[in-house]
């Protein structure tokens, strides 16, 4: 059975995304956390600044991490919008007055 994209409702798929993308801050934060104790510290950071050695992988690799975070982020927050503006009976839209024609 294959699953086409008019069968999804762009509510599901926005409460999809945001819950991957909250998994994805999570997990910038984590890797991110590990960094920041991973990083060279007294002599060996001089060494690294100094191109001798080289940094953690877990260092290189946490600023990627967080900007595929933040795409996801910008994504899910997309896709929310995108749902909101589809069925604006959920949002604020619904809330405004009735507007008089004879005025």
């Amino acid at each position: 059975m294959r699953l086409r994209v008019n069968q999804l409702h762009h509510r599901s798929v926005a409460r999809c995304v945001a819950a991957v993308a909250g998994l994805a801050s999570a997990i910038s934060i984590l890797v991110g956390f590990a960094a920041a104790h991973a990083a060279p510290h007294g002599w060996y950071r001089l060494s690294v600044a100094l191109h001798f050695k080289q940094a953690p992988l877990i260092v290189k690799l946490a600023p990627i991490v967080a900007g595929v975070a933040f795409s996801i982020g910008a994504i899910a927050g997309i896709v929310s919008f995108y749902s909101w503006c589809r069925d604006p009976r959920d949002g604020a839209a619904s809330n405004l007055p009735p507007t008089d024609p004879a005025r």
